[in-house]
């Protein structure tokens, strides 16, 4: 019985040091949408009334966004092609969606 145990710890250590690697780098709110950044670095700013219904911005861009009183400095360089104004404005209404295009290289 103990030769079994001694080939089964292998294993387990190998299963542990796996799983604790996949928490280390789970996915964040910044990997898919961006991050929040100081207002001096935004190239333009966006101003969203009751007619915007889509925002256009480049990955890689810095944007102030303004909805009334609120507003954010974003740096557009998650993983997410399209999401909700909302996810990163929450007093802004979740009818008005961000569309991130690629990058251009070259």
């Amino acid at each position: 019985m103990k030769r079994f145990y001694a080939s089964f710890a292998p294993f387990v250590l190998a299963t542990v040091l796996a799983a604790s690697s996949v928490a280390a780098h789970a996915f964040t709110m910044s990997d898919e949408y961006g991050s929040a950044a100081t207002g001096g670095l935004a190239g333009r700013t966006i101003v969203v009334d009751g007619s915007t219904r889509y925002i256009n911005v480049m990955h890689g861009e810095t944007v102030t966004i303004r909805n009334g009183d609120a507003s954010v400095t974003w740096y557009f360089d998650g993983v997410a092609g399209a999401f909700s104004l909302s996810k990163i404005l929450p007093a802004a209404s979740p009818a008005v969606e961000i569309y991130v295009a690629p990058e251009l290289i070259g």
